[in-house]
Order: C-alpha cells, then sequence, then structure tokens
C-alpha cells in the first residue's frame, strides 16, 4: 500500500514493545539436572525447586553440574528487580514487626517461586526503609501485604520496558492510627 507522494504506508507505530527479557534468566535448559551450591535449588525438568532430599542425592553425584540460580546471580550483582521504600512516621515502632511480616511474605513467595528473594533490606532513617528483590511481582506481593497489615498506601511505578518496579509504601498518618486504635477498642467492648 502507498500514499499520494510516494512513500510506503506503515503501521510501525503501532507495534507493541517486546516484553521484558530477564538478562540472567536460562535461554535454553541445559541437559541433566543443575544443583546451586549457594541455596540448594535444584534445576529440573525446566524449573527450578527448593528441595532439600533432591539436593543432597544430586549433590554427592559427582556428575550434576553446579551453577548459580538466577535469584543467586542476582544478590551477587545487586541486581533487584523491585525496590519497595517505606516511608512511616512510626517506622522505628513497628520495625521488628515489618521485618517479620517481610520473612514471612519471601518464605509464602519461596512456596511458589524460589527465585523470588529478599536481596537487602537498608534502614536509612527512622522513617525510611528500603527494601531489594529479586523479582518485580514480589515487590508488589509485599506492598500489599504492607497494606494489609497497616494500612496506608502504595504507589507503582516500572520502569522503561518493565525492568524494574518501584513500589513506595507510605504509612498511615498519625490520624488514621487513633481512628483504628478507637475502631478497635470499639469492636473489642
Amino acid at each position: 500500500m502507498s500514499t499520494r507522494r510516494g512513500r510506503r504506508y506503515t503501521t510501525s507505530y503501532k507495534e507493541r514493545e517486546k516484553a521484558k527479557q530477564d538478562p540472567y534468566a536460562m535461554l535454553r535448559a541445559p541437559r541433566g539436572p543443575l544443583v546451586c551450591p549457594r541455596c540448594h535449588a535444584v534445576f529440573a525438568k525446566k524449573r527450578w525447586v527448593l528441595d532439600e532430599t533432591e539436593f543432597a542425592k544430586l549433590n554427592a553425584d559427582k556428575t550434576t553440574k553446579r551453577s548459580l540460580c538466577p535469584a543467586c546471580q542476582k544478590i551477587r550483582d545487586a541486581y533487584p528487580e523491585g525496590i519497595v521504600t517505606l516511608r512511616w512516621s512510626e517506622l522505628d515502632e513497628h520495625e521488628a514487626e515489618i521485618r517479620g511480616l517481610i520473612v514471612n511474605e519471601e518464605a509464602r513467595a519461596l512456596s511458589v517461586n524460589p527465585l523470588a528473594r529478599v536481596m537487602k533490606v537498608v534502614t536509612f532513617s527512622r522513617r525510611d526503609m528500603e527494601v531489594q528483590t529479586t523479582s518485580d511481582q514480589f515487590a508488589q506481593r509485599i506492598g500489599r501485604a504492607l497494606v494489609r497489615a497497616f494500612g496506608g498506601k502504595t504507589a507503582y511505578r516500572w520502569a522503561h520496558k518493565d525492568m524494574l518496579l518501584r513500589v513506595e509504601w507510605l504509612g498511615p498518618g498519625p490520624i488514621a492510627a487513633t481512628r483504628s486504635q478507637a475502631a478497635m477498642r470499639s469492636v473489642a467492648r
């Protein structure tokens, strides 16, 4: 098809950009199983699983290949795909609870996907904390868990071509906290 001036008609502006490609993902599945010496994950049947008995059996075999899993490679290279920023005036009072919530969410996520892990938790001040994760879905999961547990608001921002997700959680204000405490007192009566 052509236009009046002889130029070709194109629809390239309608084409979608390619979905994100994880630079640490395996493009071809290796023959035979792999074991990760750092986290004891096993790669079998084209998927990573956490199975200590299978790891012990395969690790004893000298012919089994050993390689770092994608999550361990991201941790080694400090390459987060999700960053959760927590801002709350009462963060220092609830820091132990928040860290416990993050550990529990990581345990739940590991049962589904052994590559979803917390890379680093950094406390900047009494009001600010940052959690770096190996996957963007896990960062979303932490944001939703924080809202369920403590309230507040979350904002999700994806970087160009979905290679990084930034989740910003703002804890409940002092007015909302006093209202929720009053509501809890009325329920307890």
